[in-house]
């Protein structure tokens, strides 16, 4: 009787041990199979990327300055011209008093017409000074025409009434000037004591011009 529960006893405990490890090694198998295709964790996420700054302008260097100009040369004053001959203010100046035949307009006795022109002659050095004071403020030829009266005192003539009838030179002083030299004039006496009216121009001019 022992014999055969010991027999019955491995014929439920060998098949029981198989059973068991073989549901023991299926269940290890499927948990092994389990972990091992399980998806792994995902890993951690990889930071976003920043886009690519973009490098800060550099500094441009300033432009050189341009060179600046030189300051304008002080202009070249050219030396002051020779003034032509007979225009320079210092000097002498060519024009005198010409020789004009005198005129005589009336006459109430007779007068000598040379012993007359050498009498005016004679006074061309006063009139010459009074062209010759004004000669730089009036250019060119110049005229002073008078007229006056001769009479007669004693042998010897004298100047009397005379006035301006025309001038170019727009100057009283040299005007009067001319006139007053007729005063210092020794004029003949016209004949038989009567009186001569004359008319005589002045004329400052270069020798060799012709006169106005």
């Amino acid at each position: 009787m022992a014999s055969s529960n010991r027999t019955l006893f491995r014929w439920l405990l060998i098949p029981g041990l198989s059973l068991g490890l073989f549901l023991l090694f299926t269940l290890g198998a499927a948990w092994v199979t389990r972990f091992t295709d399980a998806p792994e964790p995902p890993g951690p996420t990889a930071p976003a990327r920043e886009p690519p700054r973009t490098p800060p302008p550099r500094a441009t260097a300033p432009a050189p300055e341009a060179p600046r100009a030189p300051p304008p040369a002080a202009p070249v004053r050219e030396p002051p011209r020779p003034p032509p001959p007979g225009e320079a203010w210092d000097a002498p100046d060519p024009r005198r008093v010409e020789v004009v035949e005198p005129v005589v307009e009336a006459s109430s006795g007779r007068i000598d017409a040379e012993d007359l022109r050498l009498a005016l002659q004679a006074v061309t050095p006063l009139v010459q000074q009074c062209f010759q004071d004004a000669a730089q403020r009036n250019r060119g030829a110049q005229e002073v025409k008078l007229r006056f009266t001769v009479e007669g005192e004693g042998s010897e003539g004298k100047m009397n009434r005379g006035v301006l009838v025309s001038s170019t030179i727009p100057d009283p002083m040299v005007q009067a000037c001319v006139l007053d030299s007729l005063l210092d004039a020794r004029f003949p006496a016209p004949h038989l004591g009567g009186s001569a009216t004359v008319l005589y121009p002045f004329r400052f001019t270069v020798p060799g011009d012709a006169g106005p």
